[in-house]
């Protein structure tokens, strides 16, 4: 009687052991994690925004967002400025999932494609903008079949405004596109930043986000280009005495969340937290325009910078030299069935 009773008692505690591995277990690929809102699941989000930015402000709603439409369940623990280290290295960790999501520049050391998101003079304006960028785009069904092939679900992009060119030193001719600007400027390394500075007649010098400030500062380089107004203000602000507001590249950072995480959801809060990142990609082309006409301001009266607006007419003739130039030189890295898709989107 007792071997039966010991027989009956190890049959249990092996069925009740399959049975908390079925309920979710440590959150394996198909499985969801056991969580709830007295043990929520903790996502991170890194960010290269700094404090004093529109995507931190955004990303800070986005926070009350998912724990109010989870009711709880789910946290999302949020780090500004790099905190988790540069986009390169945050976009890897994404991949791994060892970082669960990231509002960043997604790079393009993977896959020289993901670059496109920066393709120069692709979008001239606010309007137009948020057609080419905007969740039914071209663009973003490139960027989605492109990191899906990684593990990583591209949700969208958030627009931060238009990316102009903060200066210690007075460029010549800059009004002329292709002139020597005798200007050393800072660049990312991405080819759809550095080829189109050099074609406009600068000297694009690679350095790091994190260095821009430094860099400026000791001379290395003359100026930077990589930021919209409000970043100029909340990065280099006390540093650069004009910034050139030349409309080349719609400053398109990106949700992008790990598969990896995603699978550690059950199946109604993986798309309750997507849906909250889809709104505040949604919401950044509601408020971009006029948070970067406020700080287009905020520069000259804080730090005295003179914002230099390119108007209309120049704006069209760099982005037809561009785009006749540039774009073409492109085509290696990019594909040149893409650069003809983004031709047809822009009536080309």
């Amino acid at each position: 009687m007792k071997r039966t009773l010991a027989i009956m008692l190890v049959m249990v505690l092996v069925l009740s052991s399959f049975a908390a591995c079925g309920g979710g277990g440590d959150g394996g690929e198909g499985e969801a994690a056991a969580y709830d809102a007295e043990n929520p699941m903790v996502f991170r989000l890194a960010s290269d925004a700094p404090v004093d930015h529109m995507s931190t402000r955004l990303n800070e709603q986005l926070v009350e967002l998912v724990a109010e439409k989870t009711e709880g369940r789910v946290e999302i623990a949020y780090y500004p400025a790099s905190q988790l280290g540069s986009y390169e290295t945050v976009y890897e960790e994404v991949i791994l999932g060892s970082v669960d999501s990231a509002q960043i520049t997604v790079p393009d050391a993977s896959d020289a494609r993901l670059g496109a998101a920066y393709l120069p003079y692709y979008a001239t304006g606010f309007e137009d903008g948020k057609v080419l960028f905007g969740p039914d785009s071209y663009m973003v069904s490139v960027m989605q079949e492109i990191c899906a092939t990684q593990n990583v679900n591209f949700v969208g992009f958030v627009c931060e405004g238009f990316i102009g060119m903060g200066v210690k030193k007075d460029p010549t001719d800059v009004m002329v596109p292709g002139a020597n600007k005798n200007l050393a400027l800072r660049s990312p390394a991405m080819a759809t930043f550095r080829i189109v500075q050099e074609d406009l007649g600068y000297s694009p010098t690679t350095i790091t986000y994190a260095e821009v400030p430094t860099a400026l500062q000791t001379g290395v380089v003359d100026g930077w280009i990589g930021g919209t107004a409000n970043m100029n203000y909340a990065w280099v602000g006390e540093i650069i005495t004009k910034m050139y507001y030349n409309w080349l590249h719609l400053e398109a950072t990106a949700y992008v969340v790990s598969e990896v995480s995603l699978a550690k959801l059950t199946e109604e809060d993986r798309e309750i937290v997507l849906d909250c990142y889809r709104e505040m990609s949604a919401e950044s082309f509601n408020v971009a325009e006029q948070n970067e006409a406020d700080y287009r301001q905020k520069l000259q009266d804080d730090y005295d910078v003179e914002v230099i607006m390119f108007t209309p007419e120049q704006v069209a003739e760099h982005a037809q030299f561009v785009r006749e130039t540039s774009w073409p030189k492109l085509e290696e890295l990019l594909t040149k069935e893409l650069i003809d898709g983004f031709r047809a989107e822009v009536g080309l």
